[in-house]
């Protein structure tokens, strides 16, 4: 009985080996084991949405942590060769940005920009051509954080002495962040109320 078994066994092998679904179901079976190893290293890799690699890749976000937090964004126009938005590394100066437009034209009143001036993420610069008024019509606001003492005095009809003390106030604690930090410099209410809405940061 024992070698009946074996031989069936072996006859059915052989028909097997000789039937013409054998090549295509080893085919078959060989493709399904190479698309689980596949399937199992892109696991590992992290290359599917909740796999631990993947979890392990997530980017730390909050304050303080966004992409891009080592950068700001600044708007120039005016007397600048190419104005526009530029993104500079966070911490820089007026002056970087006016070199990022270009360089100033030929015409360019730089004596009432502050090139020295500490740039703030989203702030807008405006660079006045010789003898040409500061236009508080631009986004209708004078930028307290690139004005000059002389725009200061002359845009905003402020004393020498209240746009001397904005200016230090600025270079000792860096740029402002909200209009009402005027007070801290300090001035007046009355004078506060009147060029609140004349500036911006």
């Amino acid at each position: 009985m024992r070698d009946a078994g074996s031989s069936a066994s072996q006859g059915w092998f052989a028909r097997l080996l000789r039937s013409s679904y054998f090549a295509p179901l080893t085919l078959a079976v060989i493709a399904v084991l190479v698309m689980g190893i596949v399937v199992q290293l892109l696991a590992l890799a992290g290359a599917f949405p909740g796999s631990r690699a993947a979890q392990n890749r997530v980017a730390i976000t909050g304050p303080g942590r966004t992409g891009n937090g080592d950068q700001i964004q600044a708007y120039v126009l005016g007397a600048v060769v190419s104005p526009g938005v530029y993104a500079l590394p966070r911490g820089s100066r007026v002056h970087d940005l006016v070199a990022a437009a270009g360089g100033a034209t030929a015409d360019a009143d730089l004596a009432r920009v502050s090139l020295a001036g500490t740039l703030a993420d989203g702030g807008t610069v405006y660079f006045p051509r010789v003898g040409e008024s500061i236009p508080l019509t631009l986004g209708g606001k004078l930028n307290i954080n690139s004005a000059s003492e002389r725009d200061f005095r002359y845009a905003l009809g402020i004393s020498a002495d209240i746009a001397q003390r904005i200016v230090a106030y600025r270079t000792a604690y860096g740029p402002f962040t909200a209009i009402s930090q005027l007070l801290l410099v300090p001035i007046s209410q009355t004078t506060y109320d009147r060029i609140r809405l004349l500036v911006t940061v």
